[in-house]
């Protein structure tokens, strides 16, 4: 189950994993702190107290400050590969719009899990639709493309790249990217956060087109952080998570996820 309180805007969601429960929460650092949860686990952009977590996990994102002027976003952008793209939607007609329409949301829903099941990796929940924001892109001939959807946080200062499926078709990633950001800028928000990435330039890699699409758009590449707080007796869990992720995943925390559902061990 996700959810958002509007009143606090915080985002969290709960995750089983085999006979375990864990709290997944995006920035809200207070919460994290307070809940009262045997299993918490907080994505956030920054350091925090070592003495408020067990562990971390370190990753990469990029993260694109969006409170400059459009204009000089948009400068930021390859030319090569980002900017003649959006360029080339727009010439083309590919219509971008930001998600309202209940039709709309389970079009985006059919169509991502569509995907997910094809890419093996966790699908979304029903419950997940009226807590994230979409924006989808379509042909001048009504062809669906797909969409992209999005988490912000309490302080609606950064938003993240949470899920994305099109069919690499008419510049559409792009096009919804650029579309997305534009929003979030006319809205006030200072961080565009590209959800993660793995950096490689082995054109071998499962994740180099991932990383170089991410990059074209011309955001820092920094640390990102995973924070995990387990409650009495669990925390004997932490050494042999961390053995099964180093030595059997190499550090890739999103290769284990796929794992376990791919073995229908987390829902």
């Amino acid at each position: 189950m996700i959810k958002v309180t509007i009143g606090d805007m915080y985002m969290f969601r709960y995750k089983n994993l085999a006979f375990l429960k864990i709290f997944d929460i995006w920035f809200e650092e207070e919460l994290f702190y307070t809940a009262d949860s045997s299993i918490k686990c907080l994505h956030e952009n920054k350091k925090i107290d070592k003495n408020m977590y067990d562990f971390k996990i370190t990753a990469k994102t990029f993260l694109l400050d969006i409170s400059k002027e459009i204009e000089d976003i948009f400068a930021c952008f390859d030319y090569k590969s980002c900017k003649y793209a959006i360029n080339r939607a727009n010439r083309d007609g590919i219509r971008v719009w930001k998600v309202e329409d209940s039709d709309d949301k389970k079009k985006y829903f059919d169509f991502q899990n569509l995907f997910c099941e094809e890419k093996g990796i966790p699908k979304l929940d029903a419950d997940e639709l009226n807590n994230i924001e979409i924006f989808c892109a379509e042909t001048d001939e009504k062809e669906f493309l797909g969409g992209c959807a999005f988490i912000i946080s309490g302080d609606k200062k950064t938003v993240r790249y949470k899920y994305g499926a099109t069919l690499h078709k008419y510049n559409a990633n792009e096009a919804i990217i650029w579309y997305a950001i534009q929003n979030y800028h006319a809205r006030g928000f200072e961080m565009f956060d590209f959800g993660g990435v793995m950096p490689t330039e082995d054109k071998t890699s499962y994740y180099y087109h991932h990383y170089k699409f991410k990059k074209k758009f011309g955001g820092d590449l920094i640390d990102s952080y995973i924070y995990f707080k387990l409650k009495g007796v669990l925390k004997v869990l932490y050494c042999p998570f961390e053995i099964i992720l180093k030595y059997c995943f190499k550090q890739d925390i999103n290769n284990l996820v796929i794992w376990l559902n791919k073995h229908r061990c987390m829902k």
